[in-house]
């Protein structure tokens, strides 16, 4: 613990430093330049219930879990007599502790107050249309399918990270180079050369009501496992408002390279539509998502076709008890928000899934096999629905509070391959800004 702190206060002074030494420095000729600084600070606290998450009934597996997240940080920015912004450092540093009772909580939520972000921004150097941030950071690319920071997790992703950006009338892109950090609850968390995700980010979009057109390619290096993993993605996203309120988002990926000594040819899609009727009462916001992922065709063979969805967002995008993942995956899903008032809103959905592969596993939302086909005897590719309902209130700008509910129907892949229960899923959650 001590050494996380040292680490976090010299990392600290590294950071804002530069912002204070600028600042001294410019005093005499740069009058016209000015430092801001802010501190943040954030407290989350979750409770869930869940009961037959093995699909076993006859076990007695059903408990709670308390999470806890604090974040605190302080932001130096730079900016001219117009107010354009030139330039900003940013530190925090995040913990997590979680607990269960008659369910264990997992290790990978718990970490001592550890460094989360610590860069440097500087925006349009030399009066050019390039930026640079380097240094610890949350990355989210697009609608965060493939590369985001998800924060449901009690501890969010982060890298160790230079990205070089462009942007100019209505054209960015990114190139990247970054190192996934680990958490280490008890020594200071890094990030290794032994795994890198590299790569470019384009889109265009004229004004933010205008179509938008993204395009990428994502390298992700892993060696530090026992076989090598060079995965490439490449893909396409598009997104645009077809009609009065409503809203089309599609993105196509395909992956190859090699992993696991196999050569890898996969894809994916997701495709959806949302129809906003602020008009009507309670301004409802009907939305119907599909999401599709190749899973492996035949183990024995050269090739593998299970689509990886890299640093992927987790929790939201297929259902919410986190039972899938895009991957080896198809899901229809159907929603509607509904507002009664401004600060209170609630979304009843529903989601589907069958597996694209019978003879590839079912994963969950951080890449663990939850089933595996038998050996021998039929066996469906539908694995079952899931119902849910969730409730947002928002007490004030700072303090949000939401609760839900999530049951999941097994299908007959859950009946064909072990135990069929259905599983129940509770959670209330209040989240505070200072």
């Amino acid at each position: 613990m001590r050494e996380k702190i040292r680490h976090l206060l010299l990392l600290s002074i590294f950071c804002v430093y530069p912002a204070y030494a600028a600042e001294e420095a410019g005093s005499g000729k740069g009058e016209f330049l000015s430092w801001k600084y802010q501190i943040t600070a954030e407290d989350r606290l979750r409770y869930e219930y869940k009961q037959d998450f093995d699909f076993n009934g006859s076990r007695k597996d059903n408990g709670t879990l308390m999470f806890n997240r604090y974040r605190i940080g302080a932001k130096a920015a730079l900016s001219d007599e117009y107010l354009n912004n030139l330039a900003e450092v940013f530190v925090e540093g995040m913990g997590a502790q979680a607990d269960g009772y008659k369910i264990a909580a997992t290790t990978s939520q718990r970490d001592e107050l550890d460094l989360h972000q610590a860069y440097v921004n500087v925006f349009n150097i030399a009066g050019s249309a390039f930026s640079v941030k380097a240094g610890r950071q949350e990355l989210k690319y697009g609608a965060g399918r493939l590369v985001a920071a998800p924060t449901w997790a009690n501890l969010i992703r982060t890298f160790d990270a230079a990205v070089l950006r462009y942007e100019k009338n209505g054209f960015y892109g990114d190139a990247l180079y970054a190192r996934n950090v680990k958490f280490t609850r008890y020594s200071f968390d890094d990030s290794y050369p032994s795994e890198i995700l590299d790569g470019v980010y384009l889109g265009y979009q004229k004004h933010n009501m205008a179509p938008l057109l993204e395009g990428y390619y994502f390298s992700q290096v892993n060696t530090q496992l026992k076989n090598d993993i060079h995965r490439y993605t490449a893909g396409l996203r598009f997104k645009s408002t077809v009609a009065p309120g409503t809203v089309v988002d599609i993105e196509v990926p395909y992956q190859f390279g090699h992993d696991a000594g196999k050569d890898v040819r996969a894809y994916a899609l997701h495709a959806d539509v949302s129809r906003s009727f602020e008009s009507a009462v309670w301004k409802p916001k009907l939305g119907f998502s599909y999401d599709y992922a190749s899973g492996d065709r035949k183990s024995s063979d050269s090739v593998n076709n299970t689509f990886i969805p890299l640093y992927q967002s987790t929790h939201d995008p297929y259902g919410l008890m986190d039972f899938f993942r895009w991957e080896n995956m198809h899901n229809p899903e159907f929603s509607v928000i509904l507002s009664p008032t401004d600060k209170f809103r609630f979304r009843p959905q529903v989601d589907f899934f069958w597996l694209d592969s019978k003879n590839d596993s079912w994963y969950n939302s951080s890449g663990t096999v939850l089933r595996t086909r038998p050996a021998r005897g039929k066996c469906s590719s539908y694995v079952g629905s899931e119902a849910s309902v969730r409730f947002y209130y928002d007490f004030g700008k700072n303090i949000k509070f939401e609760s839900g509910y999530a049951h999941f129907f097994p299908g007959d892949y859950v009946r064909n391959s072990g135990s069929a229960g259905s599983a129940d899923w509770a959670y209330s959650q209040l989240t505070v800004k200072y």
